[in-house]
């Protein structure tokens, strides 16, 4: 039983890490959307102070462009609305239920997470309430620390249901999701979004279940007159309630087919077993336990292995035949590892140059900065290395930007300075980076270099503020090769700076920004000229190899 609850829970672990990804990010970007400037200008519209309607209408639409860039990057968001503190509504898309308002909606709080990391959301119970939502509510305030208004940012419930039900990380397609005060989340029928967990069909068989205070639970329950096994999994740390069905004829299905594989495994194995026998039985000698040895060894994995050629003459066939496989059998897997080693190098560089194809002024500069970094690994002691691989940096150092071929080229290739919102979103492709190569099986041990490769010493780094010896070891490294190929490099808004003027730059940083170790070893490599700023390569097709750093 604790196997299946392994397994069926896993998935959801990883839903529920992206919703709370979702929900922290939209409300950190609403955060700043309340301390955008136009939102917390005092502005009077009533009889005392009256507005002209042109200055009103041009004010609004300060207000509604503010709301427009901030809902560029967010597509579960419905509808903004500011409501101001003389109860005027100025909303992204009109809607009659809230020009109408003579007083804030009610709400009813829908709590998600606990403690420091709670995040607030809310449902309006009033008469036009739109069950398929949930608010984001932010108090906005005046330059003066004066109340401005609250802002309201509304989510689209059946477009995130829809993103979790065709989400490959969804395991089945019958998963109810619901919040603490029993509003669904997420429901097979899109109908059912919104409403209360009571109103559901299979509410009346699944209740008796998710009363038990029990964290995870399996258990056979009937729905829609059909009998399925459900798993029910609650998080303490969220509080919400995951409640997942597979029907028994499709475990059943699944059973029958293992059957049939046992069987012709069982079959198999005895009339190996009875050839073996018959064989053992005929010559009981020598060449038969050396040649049965060899075949233990082999199936252990020792390739390498040979028998002697001696005995009757079935027996030294056999032995030759046998030596000739293990040979084809060592030689197919030597052949079959070089394929996979130059195949995940072609994947490497197939990603790496995306980026580099994407950005034109960042060509080049994914493989210096894996030479830089590979370059510090060789001057690490012996007991430093075994933290992990030079292949794993070398392939960290090669996938640490691939996060840029989600930045919009508009952002990406902007010449001029980045807006606040614009480096805000520059700052996800670290995270965005390390989620792709956690989809690649046998490079996700390497996503901590790539997501952490922006984190500063002094805990002021992006994007989760990791400080000191916390930030993976792989990441700091990166961090030094990082700064010092920028730093040499031409960007279409500075000129480069030389090798030495960069090395110092480094040396100042160190404590604040940079390791002070690696700084350490970044400087007796410079110094001993094993650190040189490298050119681009005339050969695009070259992937840094173990020779690199040499």
């Amino acid at each position: 039983m604790s196997n299946t609850k392994r397994t069926s829970g896993g998935h959801l672990v990883t839903i529920e890490r992206r919703l709370n990804t979702i929900f922290q990010t939209l409300q950190y970007d609403m955060s700043q959307l309340a301390n955008d400037p136009v939102l917390r200008t005092s502005i009077s519209k009533s009889q005392e102070n009256p507005l002209t309607a042109s200055d009103w209408e041009a004010h609004k639409s300060k207000v509604r462009f503010a709301f427009e860039k901030f809902t560029y990057f967010h597509n579960l968001v419905r509808n903004v609305h500011f409501v101001r503190d003389d109860q005027q509504v100025i909303s992204l898309r009109q809607e009659d239920s809230w020009e109408e308002l003579q007083q804030l909606p009610k709400l009813q709080q829908e709590p998600w997470g606990s403690g420091d990391s709670q995040i607030s959301l809310f449902s309006r119970t009033d008469e036009k309430a739109n069950p398929n939502s949930l608010f984001f509510s932010q108090r906005v305030e005046g330059k003066s620390g004066e109340l401005s208004g609250s802002l309201f940012v509304e989510i689209k419930l059946d477009e995130l249901a829809s993103w979790v039900n065709n989400s490959p990380i969804a395991k089945y397609n019958n998963l109810l999701v619901l919040m603490q005060s029993g509003k669904i989340l997420v429901h097979p029928d899109k109908l059912m979004v919104g409403k209360h967990v009571s109103a559901a069909s299979e509410f009346r068989n699944l209740s008796k279940h998710l009363t038990v205070a029990e964290e995870k639970k399996v258990f056979a329950v009937n729905i829609h007159n059909e009998n399925v096994y459900a798993y029910h999994q609650f998080s303490p740390t969220s509080g919400m309630t995951y409640v997942e069905w597979l029907p028994d004829q499709d475990i059943a299905n699944r059973l029958g087919r293992m059957k049939f594989v046992l069987w012709c495994t069982i079959c198999l194995v005895v009339i190996f077993s009875g050839y073996v026998a018959h064989r053992i039985a005929r010559w009981i000698s020598k060449p038969i336990s050396t040649l049965v040895d060899a075949t233990d060894a082999l199936v252990k994995g020792d390739f390498s292995i040979r028998v002697p050629i001696e005995g009757m003459r079935e027996i030294t066939f056999l032995e030759k035949k046998f030596n000739i496989m293990a040979s084809q059998i060592q030689s197919l897997i030597d052949r079959e590892r070089e394929y996979s080693q130059k195949g995940l190098d072609q994947i490497v560089r197939s990603f790496y140059l995306a980026v580099e194809m994407k950005d034109p002024y960042t060509a080049g500069h994914t493989e210096r900065v894996t030479q830089y970094a590979l370059i510090i690994y060789d001057q690490m002691p012996d007991k430093e290395q075994l933290g992990f691989t030079r292949d794993d940096l070398r392939y960290a150092g090669l996938m640490h930007d691939i996060g840029k071929v989600a930045i919009p080229d508009q952002v990406l290739l902007k010449t001029g300075k980045l807006t606040y919102e614009e480096y805000e979103f520059m700052k996800r492709h670290p995270s965005i980076g390390a989620d792709i190569v956690e989809q690649i099986e046998s490079l996700a041990h390497v996503s901590p270099g790539v997501r952490h490769h922006h984190e500063r010493w002094d805990g002021n780094g992006y994007p989760h503020q990791l400080k000191g010896e916390d930030i993976p070891l792989i990441g700091r490294i990166l961090a030094v090769a990082d700064t010092f190929d920028a730093m040499t490099s031409t960007r279409s808004y500075r000129n480069a700076m030389s090798g030495k003027e960069a090395y110092e730059e480094i040396l100042r940083c160190k404590g604040t920004q940079f390791d002070p170790a690696i700084v350490a070893i970044f400087q007796k490599a410079y110094l001993s000229g094993a650190i040189q700023v490298l050119q681009p390569t005339e050969n695009s097709d070259s992937i840094v190899n173990e020779k690199a750093a040499t």
